[in-house]
């Protein structure tokens, strides 16, 4: 939804100069992919990926743990 800008002493309403009619490019955009140069601007820390790991592990494996033994019992009986 657009909302119309102030009209000009004629009375016909303006856009504001910050929008873009259909098809104009962004300023100061290119057609690179936005991920593109990701990798050479990435730096691992292996320290920071061992504690993600086992922050996600620690929140998801109960869980997982609790739908295992439930699907497990229920193909059992």
């Amino acid at each position: 939804m657009s909302v119309p800008g102030p009209s000009s002493p004629d009375g016909a309403l303006t856009r504001p100069p910050y929008c873009l009619e259909a098809g104009e490019p962004m300023p100061g955009l290119s057609d690179t992919s936005p991920d593109e140069g990701l990798i050479e601007d990435l730096t691992i820390e292996d320290k920071a990926v061992e504690q993600l790991a086992e922050g996600l592990l620690s929140h998801y494996l109960p869980d997982l743990q609790r739908s295992k033994q439930a699907l497990q019992e229920l193909t059992l009986d």
